[in-house]
């Protein structure tokens, strides 16, 4: 809520569209405290500055202007603050929690009469009062019992595109001015700030006075700044989907105070921390089963990897995010870092209140408590089939870890690519294959092209010779390290069509697909076909695949009765880039 200013009421029109704010932790609020903000200066001396301050510029109440336009509101809940130099937002405490619908409702009816009072044909004086009971009225906590909050949320972004930094404070109404106080950058994507409510009680009683103050760090003049959310929030409970409905775990994140070792890092020191006998023997057995291991921790970094180390842990885990900033935004970035989606993901943690805003922010994503890290190797969220290729999987996103760092700064990527030497070995399916192929077919959702769960009944069936199909595995390699086996195809001669396609993503977007359609097409083109036709039924998790069937050149026929939607693509034309992967054939699969 914004402090009502009599004679004034300014609204705004974005001319673009927010970016990429998170419905799914808006969902996740169930209250707020709708905090009355006001425009206040940094360097205020009220009431003598008025007379003595040449930036002193009236607002229709008298109060000095600090930002342009005051705070605008706009369309679905933004607000935009216009700072001029030495100004800040302002807003106090106790800040008591509403019901959202409640706080909706409120919020519409607020706007509503700030802009009769604003429109009131009335001396000044008279404007001055209602203003003034109409900020004490907004103040009023709501019947019923209290809501506690969970945290405190700022999120927001930049007007004018340009990274800005900003502090957000907490200071208590006593002579000792107690005070809590972070920092948080707003840039032209939507960031989110959400700060535990711990943290700031253990400096502010949330009880008594306060006041809460958000600024741009340095020369405030000029700063455009758009905010979605500035407020307490309780978080409600998110149920998560039925496990029959959801991926086998790929990836567990852990905590680390508490949770993956006993004691606090930076209130124990490293020598007094005991890593749990119980999350060591988890994290080895579930690295042998392919399962993937990283860290969101608010530690500070080169502390905790050094204790990592200490424990001989620290190779197992893949992108660490250990920092300060929310834990979803750290789980956010491993998923991103390792190109595998946040349903396969599981979050460990002693603290109810982290797993409640990773799983407001990412519903998806499975929250643990340390309690439950016993039975970690036996639950069925972790029922991978053990192979080879499993037992390696680490290795495998290490060495893609490297060939990132040194492509680092490269701007010729293709250029990169050739220099990586990759190699693609084709061969027919062999019974050595079938578990691997398998395990393959289950763990692959976003290029999988049919969404189909091969069993191993099925797959073994199609190790028998078949002379109008082909069933291909396809092995990868480069100067970097060995991929293994990543992915299949079912090659049907005699309708012209590549029937089933599925490959593991860590090789996505490096010419690997175009190398091995070139070898399809040329299959294909042998057995008399003018076009190259794919099979292809769309699912919740495949959209990678339509895509990277358009970049290769395939056209969508219609959908037909099933929602199967064949793809085609006339031969003839060579697939852009296919030169960059050797492909090496092999009359057996290699096991």
């Amino acid at each position: 809520m914004r402090e009502t200013v009599a004679n004034e009421f300014r609204t705004w029109r974005p001319d673009a569209p927010a970016p990429a704010v998170s419905a799914e932790f808006a969902a996740g609020i169930s209250a707020v405290s709708q905090i009355v903000w006001g425009e206040h200066c940094s360097e205020c001396d009220y009431p003598r500055c008025y007379s003595t301050c040449g930036f002193y510029d009236p607002r229709p109440d008298l109060n000095c202007r600090r930002f342009i336009g005051g705070i605008e509101a706009a369309p679905g809940g933004l607000t935009r603050i216009r700072f001029r130099r030495w100004g800040k937002l302002e807003g106090h405490g106790p800040a008591p929690l509403w019901p959202l619908s409640q706080a909706r409702r409120r919020q519409a009816r607020d706007e509503a009469i700030s802009r009769t009072l604003a429109g009131i044909p009335a001396p000044f004086a008279v404007h001055r009062r209602l203003a003034d009971r109409r900020n004490s009225a907004k103040s009023r906590p709501p019947r019923g019992p209290e809501i506690v909050p969970d945290a405190f949320v700022v999120e927001g972004w930049s007007g004018d595109g340009v990274e800005r930094p900003f502090t957000l404070a907490f200071l208590q109404d006593n002579p000792e001015r107690t005070m809590f106080q972070t920092s948080f950058q707003l840039t032209s994507e939507c960031a989110r700030l959400v700060v535990p409510l711990a943290e700031i009680a253990a400096s502010i009683d949330l009880a008594s006075p306060y006041l809460i103050q958000i600024e741009p760090v340095g020369e405030a003049e000029g700063v455009c700044a758009i905010f979605t959310l500035t407020d307490f929030v309780a978080l409600a409970t998110v149920e998560p989907p039925a496990d029959k409905e959801r991926p086998l775990v790929k990836v567990v994140v852990w905590d680390l105070d508490e949770t993956l070792w006993r004691g606090i890092l930076a209130e124990d020191g490293a020598g007094r921390l005991e890593a749990r006998p119980e999350a060591v023997a988890a994290i080895k057995a579930l690295d042998a089963k392919g399962v993937l291991h990283s860290i969101a921790s608010k530690n500070d970094e080169t502390e905790a990897m050094a204790a990592l180390r200490a424990f001989g842990l620290d190779d197992y885990f893949l992108h660490p995010q250990i920092g300060w900033g929310p834990k979803s935004v750290a789980v956010a970035r491993i998923a991103s870092a390792l190109d595998l989606g946040l349903d396969s993901f599981a979050f460990i943690d002693d603290q109810a209140f982290e797993r409640a805003e990773v799983s407001t922010a990412h519903p998806s994503v499975r929250g643990l408590p340390e309690t439950s890290i016993s039975d970690l190797v036996d639950h069925p969220w972790f029922d991978h089939p053990p192979t080879a290729e499993s037992a390696g999987r680490r290795s495998l996103y290490q060495a893609e870890a490297k060939r990132k760092e040194a492509a680092a700064g490269d701007y010729d990527y293709l250029g990169f690519l050739r220099g990586a030497e990759l190699i693609l070995t084709v061969a027919p399916l062999g019974p050595d294959d079938v578990e691997r192929v398998f395990e393959l077919s289950q763990r692959t959702n976003q290029l999988n092209f049919t969404g189909a769960k091969l069993t191993r009944d099925a797959a073994l069936a199609m190790v028998s010779p078949d002379e109008t199909r082909r069933r291909l595995t396809l092995r990868c390699a480069d100067r970097f390290g060995d991929y293994g086996l990543i992915g299949f195809a079912d090659l049907d001669l005699a309708a012209g069509e590549l029937s089933a396609f599925f490959m593991s993503c860590r090789v996505q977007r490096k010419r690997v697909e175009h190398a091995a359609f070139t070898h399809f097409a040329d299959l294909l083109r042998q057995a008399g076909h003018r076009a190259f036709r794919v099979s292809f039924r769309p699912t919740a998790r495949n959209a990678a695949a339509a895509r990277l069937l358009r970049e290769l050149g395939f056209r969508q026929g219609d959908l037909d009765s099933e929602g199967s939607a064949p793809w085609e693509r006339p031969q003839g034309r060579p697939f852009e880039d296919s030169d960059i992967v050797r492909v090496s054939l092999s009359p057996i699969g290699s096991g």
